[in-house]
């Protein structure tokens, strides 16, 4: 759009705006001019325009409510600002230049009537300055978002301190690596070593140190902030508990900074915040003396404690900081999702990682799985790439080792694992590992190889589920069928040569389903990852299912895409799929069906089983 028309626009809806306020405030707007704009909102230069009413509050004070515009008005509504407002941190919601702070960030708002939107943001700012003089949401609102005003008054924004510390009761003794331009604190030094060596690939030592995690019975108030190291310190004394023991523990051997995480619940749940005493060898204005000064007059080591302690905390500033939490149930639904502790805890082997399985293994890791083993013995090609989550850098490589070092890095607080072999050397020399797992998920797409893990699964009384995952011609449908300990076994639907019982797409007879690549035998089906996504995301829903709760009886569910696709390409949906389900349905289709037992040869009586 021409940039004229953009500005008549915006000129329209700062008049139609001004109208507005004339007319519902019962006053005329004053029109800030751009040097009182960048004299009561310096750093926001985002800000284009201002208007200026008046309000009279029920404590008889006539305050102003500014109302101020950035250029993507009216696309993006207006702000409000309350012009008298007292000293930051007085008020919560009230920003440091008066800015309010009413929306969330997850509001709507209509584009088409910016006017109306502006006059409830006024309103909605007058009720808010109206709770604030009464007094009843200061200390609540403070303290239930105290991450946010903690962040108005911090000195480091914390992106390079990564805590993977429960935030939860009691206070205790933690650690903390301090790599180059990071920090990780942990619950012990294995946690953090195993994260960091995940995280990074480094086999080396991780080397940490003590630090403190505070917990507190409330969210501090801004008055109640750390100033000093004697402030933390004073504060730990009165938290219930061991918390000065546990600093005194820290400081005691003389580290470079002494960090204490401190934790509470908020609105939103628990949280922690952070702060930082340096030693006071470390601070600019000190002499970096080696014994100097915790140690000057005693020998080093030999400093009587209660003077060391004095002498780390004493009026010296301290660093308050952000904490970017990086522990699993944060990264698993934002502390908030109740299925995580289960996912942690859980064990899945997928067999198989083309373009079914390793999209499988990729969103089973996002989910939270505790421990994925990842197994395939093919390698990379190019021609995988794509419809592969793994690119160009691992063409070459064991598609099983690959996926795992990548999932491995991008989710270290999982364990991510791989075999680099088929499916038939696993039922044979790995049993132990399938045995553990709280589920395998089979995306072989080879018939021979998972019969043979069906027999297995059926010799050892199919005590937890099998989920073998398929896709129809051109990724027209897809299939997951779930083996329980009941009802049919895989081979009850599935005939000696792989062929399935139900189909929901059939072809043409003599139909080329496949091509052919100039290369003897090397076929392949023309379609990509958009279509696939559909399949993978039906399987992989239906595992996540199974492992939250493990269904007893075997059942399939089935993906179909959309007729008009369908016919597009030749083919059309079998009696079998009609009779399932609604034929007038236009779109796609997911649909559960019974897996019944069917006696087969490989779970009848008299079955032949040839696995170890």
């Amino acid at each position: 759009m021409p940039k004229d028309v953009l500005q008549l626009g915006w000129r329209q809806a700062a008049l139609r705006l001004e109208a507005t306020l004339r007319e519902r405030a019962g006053q005329a707007p004053e029109r800030l001019d751009r040097a009182t704009i960048s004299s009561d909102y310096p750093g926001r230069d985002w800000i284009v325009a201002a208007w200026r009413v008046s309000v009279v509050f029920s404590d008889g004070v006539t305050r102003r409510i500014d109302l101020v515009a950035g250029a993507q008005f009216p696309a993006t509504p207006v702000r409000t600002a309350l012009v008298d407002h007292p000293e930051p941190m007085t008020w919560p919601h009230v920003e440091s230049d008066g800015i309010l702070c009413l929306l969330p960030n997850l509001a709507e708002w209509d584009p088409d009537d910016p006017s109306e939107v502006a006059m409830n943001l006024l309103n909605r700012s007058v009720r808010l300055v109206e709770e604030l003089l009464g007094g009843s949401i200061v200390e609540r609102d403070f303290r239930e978002e105290f991450v946010t005003y903690w962040g108005y008054r911090v000195h480091s924004q914390g992106e390079n301190l990564f805590s993977l510390v429960a935030p939860e009761p009691p206070s205790r003794m933690v650690r903390v690596w301090r790599g180059k331009g990071l920090e990780v604190a942990g619950e012990d030094e294995d946690a953090i070593a195993n994260w960091v060596r995940r995280r990074f690939g480094d086999k080396g030592r991780v080397k940490t140190e003590p630090a403190a995690f505070l917990w507190l019975d409330a969210p501090l108030l801004p008055a109640e902030y750390p100033e000093k190291g004697a402030d933390l310190y004073h504060l730990a004394e009165r938290i219930s508990g061991d918390a000065k023991t546990l600093l005194d523990n820290v400081a005691k051997g003389e580290p470079d900074e002494v960090l204490a995480l401190l934790g509470a619940i908020g609105r939103g749940g628990a949280a922690s915040i952070g702060v930082k005493v340096l030693n006071p060898k470390r601070r600019k204005d000190r002499p970096r003396s080696p014994d100097a000064p915790l140690s000057v007059g005693f020998r080093p080591g030999h400093t009587p404690q209660p003077l060391l302690l004095g002498r780390f905390f004493d009026a010296s500033p301290v660093v308050r900081t952000l904490v970017q939490r990086a522990d699993a149930d944060w990264v698993h639904g934002r502390g908030q999702d109740a299925r995580a502790r289960c996912l942690l805890g859980a064990t899945v082997v997928v067999i198989g990682c083309g373009s079914v399985g390793a999209p499988i293994a990729c969103a089973l890791a996002q989910a939270g799985v505790g421990r994925l083993i990842l197994v395939d013995p093919d390698r990379l090609t190019w021609p995988n790439v794509g419809r592969h989550p793994l690119g160009a850098s691992a063409v070459g490589r064991n598609k099983a080792n690959a996926l795992a070092e990548r999932l491995q890095a991008d989710f270290p607080h999982l364990h991510v694992d791989y075999r680099a072999c088929d499916l038939e050397h696993l039922v044979a020399h790995n049993t132990d590992l399938l045995a553990a797992a709280d589920m395998i998920v089979a995306a072989t797409g080879n018939w021979v190889a998972e019969s043979a893990l069906n027999r297995w699964h059926v010799q050892k009384g199919r005590g937890r589920p099998v989920v073998y995952g398929w896709t129809e011609p051109h990724a027209v449908a897809g299939h997951a069928v779930v083996v329980g300990q009941e009802g049919g076994c895989l081979q009850c639907h599935i005939g000696r040569t792989g062929a399935p019982e139900f189909t929901a797409v059939e072809w043409p007879s003599g139909s080329d389903i496949a091509q052919e690549e100039p290369a003897c035998g090397a076929h392949y089906q023309p379609y990509g990852p958009v279509e696939l996504a559909y399949v993978n995301a039906m399987i992989a829903e239906v595992a996540l299912e199974c492992l939250l709760a493990p269904p007893a009886q075997s059942f399939s569910r089935v993906f179909v895409a959309s007729p008009r696709r369908i016919a597009s390409l030749g083919g059309r949906l079998t009696e079998g799929w009609r009779f399932a389900s609604d034929e007038a349905n236009e779109g796609v289709r997911t649909v559960d069906r019974p897996w019944p037992l069917a006696w087969c040869a490989a779970c009848g009586p008299g079955c032949l089983h040839v696995v170890a």
